[in-house]
């Protein structure tokens, strides 16, 4: 009997044993957010979301959906690239979870958002609104700080540098410990340099390495002391050929219709000779190059995706070719553009074309759809189009002898040539900005010419081993590269 007994209770505790140690759903669910989290951490994106679906769709009711469905914003913006996804998922967190430790986050991707994509005041108040909450509704989140940090840059792109000023000192003095407060520092810089005060933008450069000398933004912010101090540190502006600047690229070198230097450091050169647009790294090794036809010229997208036009299409990146066409005389027959100079990608998601024998430039949706000339219905011999560091949107007019920058509105915000006190444009072939708004101009006849913002000419740079330039780039300490049409070389100016 005793022998039955104890059988029978060994029966039940095994029947008992599971259930025991079954696990409550809220761990569960936080187990499977902290493992998702760990996924991301190692770059495991496709296993970070799979956790954060299973949690969304198996864990309804428990506290992890709202930092869940954060996780699945940020994959849709950051990794796949699609920020109408992204928006959906920070949406839900705060609507159904505004008292969560998520909504926070939620807001302040929500502003992200709309700052990457104003085009008008209304939408960068929009953005503000969205940081606001933030810090208005919570003030112990450790969002705040990056609330703060993108609210100055909301104020910069909006023309307020004071406020942004305002908005980055109190991210950068109040959490010096959060990720936020060395970009934050650094923006105080470019606010100042911005204000037209060098000196002081120095300074505050400077804090960069001083506080935070182990972040990334430390080298960043040597990079601008440095391409101050050339232009302002002295009586005038000095630059002075480097001779230690050797590339070695063979049939690369020849015929090349346009250079340009990635925020990474990597430079493109557009080369007839070779066909296709050629990256060297910052050692000079080549790269993997982008094929087209005919090329005419590159430029950088709003996210640092190069842009390589040819005569025919844009190629966006290794594999995204487009061609645009806008209606003909013939309803509902679509005429091509068969004679591309240039193109650029707007913050805003449109592709602005110039075509040379129409002489206009066209703006097309993300979809090659048009939407009529950009900035108005002048002709307009446009051979090169960039971005500067602020999205304005910058325009040399071979014909006129011009360099114009536009908002995406197609407002005019400031202008050189073709004269001025000290100048006169003759054949210019190529343009740059750095992000002090300084504007600097190739020209065939005359060399390099660097203009303040206010458009008045700083320095001409008219080296006797300078026989024609062709093309020009800057690099993130402000240094010139000039390609040689003449020499077939690439000269630096430091």
């Amino acid at each position: 009997m005793r022998g039955l007994r104890l059988r029978i209770a060994a029966l039940v505790l095994a029947a008992a044993g599971p259930a025991a140690a079954q696990i409550p759903p809220e761990e569960q669910a936080r187990s499977l957010l902290e493992a998702g989290r760990q996924y991301w951490s190692e770059g495991k994106y496709k296993q970070a979301l799979d956790n954060f679906n299973t949690i969304v769709s198996g864990f309804p009711g428990t506290g992890s959906v709202d930092d869940a469905l954060l996780e699945i914003g940020r994959y849709h913006l950051e990794i796949e690239g699609s920020p109408e996804k992204g928006r959906e998922a920070f949406d839900q967190v705060a609507k159904r979870f505004p008292q969560s430790d998520g909504a926070p986050g939620a807001y302040y991707y929500l502003g992200w958002l709309t700052l990457g994509r104003a085009t008008v005041p209304a939408e960068l108040d929009d953005a503000l609104a969205q940081f606001d909450r933030v810090q208005r509704l919570y003030p112990g989140s450790e969002w705040v700080p990056k609330a703060l940090y993108a609210a100055g840059l909301a104020h910069q792109r909006a023309g307020r540098l004071a406020e942004a000023v305002d908005a980055e000192r109190r991210a950068s003095l109040e959490y010096p410990a959060s990720d936020a407060a060395p970009p934050a520092q650094f923006q105080i810089g470019h606010c100042l340099a911005l204000m037209g005060e060098p000196r002081q933008a120095m300074e505050e450069f400077q804090q960069v390495r001083n506080r935070f000398a182990s972040s990334d933004w430390a080298a960043r912010a040597l990079d601008r002391i440095t391409a101050l101090y050339r232009l302002y540190g002295g009586a005038r502006p000095a630059f002075a050929r480097d001779p230690g600047f050797q590339l070695t690229g063979g049939d690369v070198l020849k015929s090349v219709r346009a250079i340009l230097m990635s925020p990474t450091g990597t430079l493109w050169i557009a080369s007839e000779k070779s066909g296709s647009a050629v990256p060297f790294d910052a050692s000079g090794k080549m790269g993997a190059s982008l094929p087209a036809q005919e090329l005419r010229s590159l430029a950088l997208g709003p996210r640092g995706e190069i842009l390589v036009t040819g005569k025919l299409a844009i190629r966006v990146g290794p594999r995204d070719v487009k061609s645009f066409s806008i209606p003909s005389d013939k309803p509902g027959v679509p005429q091509p553009l068969e004679d591309l100079s240039a193109a650029v990608a707007t913050p805003g998601g449109s592709f602005l074309v110039a075509d040379q024998k129409r002489k206009r430039v066209y703006r097309f949706d993300v979809q090659s759809k048009p939407h009529g000339t950009f900035p108005d219905t002048k002709e307009r011999e446009v051979i090169r189009m960039l971005l500067d560091g602020e999205g304005g949107i910058v325009l040399l007019d071979r014909q006129e002898r011009t360099v114009r920058v536009f908002d995406e509105a197609g407002r005019l915000l400031r202008s050189v040539g073709p004269r001025g006190p000290g100048y006169e444009l003759r054949k210019p072939v190529d343009v740059a900005v750095d992000p002090m708004r300084n504007t600097y101009v190739a020209d065939e006849e005359l060399g390099v010419l660097v203009f303040s913002p206010q458009g008045q000419l700083l320095v001409t740079l008219t080296a006797e081993d300078m026989k024609r330039p062709k093309a020009l780039t800057l690099d993130a300490s402000g240094a010139i590269l000039v390609y040689d049409d003449k020499l077939e070389r690439i000269l630096r100016f430091k």
